[in-house]
């Protein structure tokens, strides 16, 4: 993977996070998520999953245990 192609992933994945990190700031306050934020939610984990897949490769994958 070429270097600005892993910063391109890396950007994504904390991009992803921070969303993340955001809901998980407006669960702790007790503010519980409405569906549609939920749905933001679960869409930001995806997001982040996938962008660790490609920064990881394949080799990364497979030590987590996926195929």
């Amino acid at each position: 993977m070429h270097a600005n192609e892993l910063e391109a992933a890396v950007e994504r994945f904390n991009t992803a996070l921070s969303g993340l990190q955001v809901a998980a700031e407006r669960l702790k306050a007790t503010k519980p998520l409405d569906e549609q934020e939920r749905a933001m939610a679960v869409t930001r984990i995806d997001q982040a999953i996938t962008a660790l897949r490609r920064v990881l490769g394949e080799e990364g994958s497979n030590a987590a245990g996926h195929s």
